[in-house]
């Protein structure tokens, strides 16, 4: 039973994070002008992305959230059933092993796969985000009441105009 419990932690979390970051990757990867074709050509996923995309910063704060839950809640399962399954390793090897397996498995892969493939799965995701938003949405308001009290009158989201010159240089 134990090491069920085990794999079905190590499984929940590698699964939830790997769905979170290819999320972040897509939502971090779709353009203002895709969005916009995709409007002129009359597709829902157009308006889904508008939305999402005019206030990034609540379902960025809706996968962050899930991601974390994932991660704390795998590595205490993980961590506890390991200690029953595995009682002879020591603890910091399985915790070192936990950690390269959600570092490949559900960081490195899955954003490596939404940067690259978000116009292929824009649709899905964007309606995904949309329903996860609407879920954590009293977690997203903590988190961003929490935010802006650090992030006050420092401009985090636009671009000087130092950066729009060097911009226009490159081309």
């Amino acid at each position: 039973m134990a090491l069920t419990l085990l794999i079905f932690y190590l499984l929940l979390a590698i699964g939830i994070s790997f769905l979170c970051s290819v999320l972040e990757a897509v939502l971090l990867s779709i353009t203002q002008p895709w969005i916009q074709n995709q409007k002129r050509e009359g597709a829902k996923s157009g308006l889904t992305w508008e939305r999402l995309k005019s206030d990034v910063n609540a379902p960025l704060s809706a996968i962050l959230i899930l991601n974390t839950i994932a991660h704390t809640v795998g590595a205490a399962g993980v961590g506890s059933q390991a200690e029953i399954v595995f009682q002879s390793v020591p603890f910091a090897v399985i915790s070192g092993v936990l950690t390269i397996l959600i570092l490949v498995l559900s960081e490195i892969i899955p954003k490596t796969l939404g940067a690259t493939y978000w116009r292929q799965i824009a649709s899905p995701a964007g309606w995904l985000l949309t329903w996860l938003t609407r879920l954590l949405t009293p977690l997203v308001w903590i988190s961003n009441k929490i935010t802006s009290i650090f992030g006050k009158g420092h401009g985090i989201g636009g671009v000087s105009r130092e950066e729009f010159a060097a911009m226009a240089e490159i081309g």
